[in-house]
C-alpha cells in the first residue's frame, strides 16, 4: 500500500532528542557518525559535515539566526532506510537528531538540539494519485509547490498550508490551517494514513484501522511522536472557477470600522464559501511615509461565495488604493497572492518571529492599542520591515468535524480568527532580540482583548504551556500525553512544542 507523506519543517518539524555524551569532541563525534552510518546509507545519500561547501545550503533556515539548532552532520537521505538507519546510529552513539524538509519553523524549541544530525528529507519526493485519484500519496520530503504542481495536470488538489516553501507535512501535523478549509477541514482532518519511523528506528502504519491512537495524535501533535516516511491524503477535484485576488488599503484611522465590519459579517454569514480574509499592519512608504496603514486581502473562489458581501461592506469603509487580480488558477494562486517561493515568507535567514493569538470575536479598542505599539515598533529602523497579521480561512469546513476527530485542539477550530505580530529584523545582536521579544509579547497581550490564551501550535513562538497551544481539556491532554508515552518514552522527538513538557 502506498501512502502520501512529507516530513515538515517550518512550521513544522519532527525531532529526536537523546543526551550527548560529555567526553569526545565534536570531530570525533563526526568521525563515529561516518564510521557507523556510511555503510549503511543507500547509494545516493550524502553526509554533509559542516566544513563542506554545501553546508549552508543543507542548514540555512527561516528565522535564523535567532533560531539557532546545532548539527554534527547533516544526513541527506535518499530512500527511506536512510532515515531509519540514521536513527539507529545516532541512537547507538549518543546524539540527538531533526528532521527537516522546508526549515521554516520559528519556534525557540528548535535551538535546543545541539551537537546533532539534522536528516534532511529532501530526498524523498515523489508524489502521485492513489489508484482510485480520490487520495494522493508522496515522499516525506514534498514541498507545497511539489504537489500543487503535480496534481494539477489531473485536475486535482489536497488540503494543506499557504506557502509555497514549505512542506505538507509540517503544517499538517500541527493541524494545517488552508485556502481550502472553508470547505474540507484541516490538511489534519484529511489525512487517510501514514508510514512512521519511531524513535527507536521501528517503522509502524497508523491509520484509522492500525495504531489508532497514534493515528489520533499525529493529527495535531504530531511533532511530538515520530518521523512520517510517507502519507496518504485526501484528494479533491479542482472547482472549475478561478480566484480572484482583492486587496483594500486603509488609514489608520479606519480601524474600528474594519474590525466591526469583519465581526458583523460573521455575525450574519454562516458560511461565506471560500473566502479567504488576510489582513495586516505594514509600512506601505509608497502609500504613507508616516506611519504604517491597515490593508484587507480577499482570496476567494468563484462567484458562489459571499464575497461580493465582503467586497461591499469593505468599499464602504473608505479604502485609499484598491487593486483586484481575477482569473487565478490553482496552480498559480500561491505565488499572485504573496505565499510563493520567491516571497517574503520563504526568505531563509531572517529573524522571523511570532506572537500569536487565536480568538472568537475581533475587539476594536484591543485592535487600536495592537496598532499603537505596532506603529512604535516599526518606527524603529531595524523593525520596519514587521507584519502585524489578522487572518481567517474558513470556519464551517472545521467545524464540520467533531471536537475529538483527531488532536487538533477544540479551540482551533471554533477560534477561526488568528493575528500575530511577525517581527523580522537581521543580525545576531543580543540587544536587538531583547527588544523584538519585548514588543512581540506586548502586542500578544494586547490583542488578546481578555479571551483565554490559545495559539496555534504552528504559529507558537516556544515556551506556551501544554494547554495553550494542545487544548484546555484535561482529558484530551492527558490522552496526548499517553500516547507520546507510548511512542516517543524517552522524548526524543522533543524539539517542537513538546508533550513531556512540564
Amino acid at each position: 500500500m502506498q501512502f502520501w507523506s512529507i516530513l515538515g519543517a517550518g512550521f513544522f518539524i519532527c525531532a529526536v532528542q537523546a543526551a550527548v555524551s560529555s567526553n569526545g569532541t565534536a570531530e570525533a563525534k563526526l568521525a563515529q557518525i561516518r564510521k557507523l552510518l556510511k555503510p549503511q546509507l543507500s547509494e545516493n545519500a550524502t553526509i554533509v559535515s559542516p566544513n563542506s561547501k554545501e553546508w549552508v545550503e543543507v542548514t540555512h533556515r527561516a528565522a535564523a539566526p535567532r533560531v539557532h539548532p546545532g548539527y554534527l552532520a547533516v544526513v541527506d537521505v535518499a530512500v527511506e532506510d536512510d532515515v531509519v538507519n540514521t536513527i539507529k546510529v545516532a541512537n547507538q552513539i549518543g546524539v540527538p537528531f531533526l528532521a527537516v524538509t522546508g526549515t521554516h519553523g520559528w519556534t525557540d524549541d528548535i535551538s535546543k538540539i545541539q551537537d546533532g544530525i539534522q536528516i534532511r528529507m529532501r530526498g524523498l519526493n515523489h508524489i502521485g494519485l492513489g489508484p482510485n485519484n480520490d487520495t494522493a500519496y508522496a515522499g516525506g520530503g514534498v514541498i507545497q509547490y511539489e504537489v500543487v504542481q503535480a496534481l494539477y495536470p489531473y485536475g486535482k488538489q489536497a488540503v494543506h498550508g499557504l506557502c509555497e516553501c514549505v512542506s505538507i507535512l509540517g503544517p499538517l501535523l500541527g493541524g494545517g490551517h488552508s485556502v481550502l478549509q472553508g470547505a474540507h477541514g484541516f490538511a489534519a482532518d484529511n489525512l487517510v494514513s501514514a508510514k512512521v519511523a519511531l524513535h527507536d528506528g521501528s517503522v509502524v502504519t497508523a491509520s484509522a484501522t492500525e495504531n489508532q491512537d497514534l493515528f489520533w495524535g499525529l493529527r495535531g501533535a504530531g511533532h511530538n511522536l515520530g518521523i512520517v516516511l510517507e502519507f496518504e491524503i485526501k484528494a479533491f477535484d479542482i472547482h472549475a472557477d478561478p480566484w480572484t485576488f482583492m486587496t483594500f488599503v486603509y488609514e489608520a484611522d479606519k480601524i474600528e470600522e474594519y474590525f466591526e465590519a469583519w465581526n458583523q459579517l460573521e455575525d450574519t454569514i454562516a458560511d461565506p464559501g471560500l473566502v479567504i480574509l488576510n489582513g495586516y499592519y505594514r509600512n506601505l512608504p509608497e502609500i504613507n511615509a508616516e506611519k504604517p496603514v491597515l490593508v484587507m486581502e480577499l482570496i476567494y473562489q468563484g462567484y458562489d461565495t459571499a464575497a461580493p458581501q465582503y467586497i461591499e461592506a469593505y468599499r464602504a469603509i473608505g479604502p485609499i488604493h484598491e487593486t483586484t487580480v481575477t482569473d487565478i488558477y490553482w496552480n498559480k494562486l500561491f505565488d499572485i497572492t504573496n505565499f510563493g517561493r520567491n516571497d517574503r515568507v520563504c526568505v531563509p535567514s531572517q529573524n522571523w518571529a511570532g506572537y500569536v493569538n487565536s480568538v472568537v470575536r475581533w475587539d476594536p479598542a484591543s485592535m487600536r492599542e495592537s496598532y499603537e505599539i505596532f506603529a512604535d515598533l516599526v518606527a524603529i529602523e531595524t523593525y520596519n520591515t514587521s507584519t502585524f497579521i489578522f487572518e481567517s480561512y474558513g470556519r464551517k469546513g472545521v467545524r464540520d468535524f467533531p471536537d475529538n476527530f483527531n488532536a487538533v485542539p477544540p479551540e482551533e477550530r471554533n477560534k477561526h480568527n488568528m493575528l500575530a505580530a511577525f517581527l523580522f529584523w537581521s543580525g545576531d545582536d543580543e540587544t536587538e532580540l531583547a527588544v523584538a521579544r519585548e514588543f512581540g509579547e506586548r502586542l500578544q497581550i494586547a490583542s488578546r482583548n481578555g479571551e483565554i490564551a490559545h495559539s496555534y501550535v504552528n504559529y507558537a513562538i516556544g515556551g506556551e504551556e501544554l494547554p495553550q497551544v494542545y487544548g484546555r481539556d484535561v482529558d484530551r491532554l492527558e490522552k496526548l500525553q499517553m500516547i507520546k508515552t507510548k511512542f516517543d518514552p524517552y522524548n526524543k522527538f522533543g524539539f517542537y512544542a513538546s508533550l513531556a513538557s512540564a
